[in-house]
């Protein structure tokens, strides 16, 4: 049996020569065992508790928070504790700082301790947090705690009647913001309940063609599987509403509670049956499919729209799920070859031709008439979409390639170049040349309208390949536009730093990342005479994204270097002149403090 401080350790006048065992992982089962042991004396948890919820660390609390979370883990072990109220209470006030009822004790935490202490908070002593939470529903007289606690009680506490009769209970905001929040409250933890079901139809039969209505509808798909009153009263707005959003949203409901209903399915039937052509067919389609597996008014539905619409949307979405449902149906490949045949729209021809390579691999139709529009096409775009078809049948094509390369060349429009670009990112031979146009496209004064492209270009990068890394750092070190750096940012979380190409570059990398979050300044706020909250909100973002980043790339053997990089941004006259950058350096530093051991960081923090 281990006295406490065997575990704890707090003499710092020689780190090198102390085990702080409670910060170190392999540890942890082992004292939270401790806890739990019979024959470990009472008051011997007790002062193991105290200490770790004073421990002072030194170090701004980085290790005083560990200390702290590990002491409210502990109390589910040993919840006889005289000082468990007092944690659990302090993890509510890290958590939901909202909560707190007196104004005037309010304060801004830092994201990685509320974060922390809201999962600290499923791991502690659960019958006093939900004693705190239906506390917090029957006393406050806030809506808005109100809700989120009863939806934090149903996530902790399921089937707990206390958050369902709040939310239930709770009169409807008149703006559709608090409206959508308390449908979207109801939906996530109101799961098969009577109330939360019946509270949800009323709503829909008394605003059937409000806008605000599709959130209930959809709130009602969510909870309801099986409910009768629920499926006959989506069915009634099915056939009732004026509201074509809210027809298209009961659809979509009724796909996920109605399955293998009688009445579903012949409402279904009858409205496809009535309704001809328009895309809201082929999610009734779709639905009707899924709720009775086989129906072949669901694949007459799809074939239809295949056959008669003149929209190659259209087309493309009912050939695609009807691939998945009736792979070889010969109906949809007549009225394939017959678009074939006699339209004269490019694109229309185009997913066609693709569509029929799909259903029927053998048809020589399809590759010729691919074949044909990329040498005459009038429309570059068809040609473009032409070549990338071609190029998912017969990966290699030359025709193909050399087209969509004779593009990237002559096209002087920037988000067709991108296009294809992405395309040529599959070629050995042009990989290489599609990356030198993103590059020298991210200069264009226009850049902001094709930002989009980009982004998706830089999603079909493989993430192994030697050039990706390469032109993230280039992005990273050029570009002066938000939007495009953001893609760039958001495209480092997709890095796997165990691929054997990223310790060479991970130096660089990481050296461009810690200097942009020293540097970076919103464009936006560069260009803007009056900076708005909504800007503002978004440069937080932005920096916190970059530490995301950083964090999820950061190889052990960096840490250190980073943490004395960065250490000293956070002190409050720093926090006074730029308190998002302050956040962004303490949520890195807070994950180094999560994986560097206490007495080496104590030792960083104060060289």
């Amino acid at each position: 049996m281990y006295d406490w401080q065997y575990f704890f350790n707090s003499d710092r006048s020689n780190l090198n020569q102390c085990s702080y065992r409670i910060f170190e992982p392999e540890w942890k089962a082992e004292i939270l065992h401790w806890f739990s042991r019979e024959d470990v004396d009472k008051q011997q948890k007790e002062d193991f508790i105290q200490a770790l919820i004073d421990f002072d660390d030194g170090c701004s609390g980085f290790y005083r928070y560990r200390a702290y979370f590990l002491a409210a883990e502990a109390i589910a072990k040993f919840p006889e504790s005289s000082l468990a109220d007092g944690i659990v209470e302090q993890l509510l006030k890290w958590s939901y700082g909202y909560f707190r009822q007196d104004k005037r004790d309010w304060q801004i935490l830092p994201q990685p301790l509320v974060d922390k202490a809201r999962k600290t908070l499923e791991l502690t002593d659960k019958k006093r947090v939900v004693a705190a939470f239906v506390h917090l529903v029957h006393t406050t007289e806030s809506r808005t705690i109100m809700r989120l606690a009863a939806e934090k009680l149903g996530k902790l506490d399921p089937g707990n009647k206390s958050e369902i009769a709040a939310l239930a209970l709770m009169p409807i905001a008149e703006d559709m913001y608090g409206f959508c929040q308390r449908s979207y409250s109801l939906a996530e933890i109101g799961v098969g309940d009577e109330k939360a079901i019946t509270t949800f139809i009323y709503e829909i039969q008394s605003n059937p063609d409000a806008e605000s209505c599709s959130q209930v509808i959809a709130g009602l798909g969510k909870i309801a599987d099986g409910n009768e009153t629920a499926i006959a009263a989506l069915i009634h707005l099915m056939e009732t509403t004026q509201n074509k959003h809210n027809c298209e949203a009961a659809i979509a409901s009724l796909r996920r509670i109605a399955s293998g209903n009688q009445n579903a399915i012949a409402a279904l039937g009858k409205f496809l049956q009535q309704n001809q052509g328009d895309i809201i067919c082929y999610d009734a389609a779709r639905t009707l499919w899924t709720i009775d597996p086989g129906n072949q008014t669901a694949i007459q539905a799809l074939v239809n729209i295949i056959a008669t619409s003149a929209r190659d949307y259209f087309v493309d979405s009912a050939a695609a799920y009807l691939l998945e449902i009736s792979p070889k149906n010969q109906e949809a490949i007549a009225s394939l070859l017959e678009i074939i045949e006699n339209t004269k729209n490019e694109s229309l021809l185009r997913t066609a031709a693709f569509y029929l390579w799909q259903f029927e691999p053998v048809n020589p139709e399809a590759i010729s008439t691919l074949s044909q529009l990329i040498q005459t096409a009038q429309d570059e775009y068809v040609r473009y979409y032409a070549a990338d078809s071609l190029l998912k049948i017969d990966p290699g094509n030359p025709l193909a390639i050399g087209a969509l390369y004779e593009i990237l060349e002559s096209e002087q429009t920037e988000w067709r170049r991108l296009r294809v670009a992405k395309t040529l990112l599959k070629t050995d031979e042009y990989r290489h040349q599609a990356i030198q146009t993103v590059c020298e496209l991210v200069k264009s004064p226009d850049k902001w309208i094709f930002s989009d492209a980009i982004a998706a270009f830089l999603q079909a990068l493989d993430p192994n390949h030697p050039l990706t890394i390469d032109t993230y750092i280039h992005l990273i070190n050029t570009t002066k536009n938000t939007s495009i750096l953001m893609d760039v940012i958001w495209s480092l979380q997709r890095l796997n730093p165990d691929n054997k190409l990223f310790p060479e570059k991970s130096t660089e990398l990481i050296s461009s990342l810690v200097q942009l979050i020293q540097t970076f300044v919103d464009s936006d706020e560069q260009n803007s005479c009056s900076i708005q909250p909504t800007i503002a909100l978004s440069y937080e973002s932005y920096l916190l994204d970059m530490a995301d980043a950083l964090n999820k790339i950061l190889p052990v053997e960096h840490l250190s270097q980073v943490l004395t990089s960065l250490k000293d941004y956070l002190n409050q006259k720093f926090y006074k002149n730029s308190s998002y950058r302050y956040e962004a350096v303490l949520k890195i530093i807070w994950h180094c403090a999560e994986n560097i051991n206490y007495p080496e960081f104590y030792q960083l923090w104060h060289s």
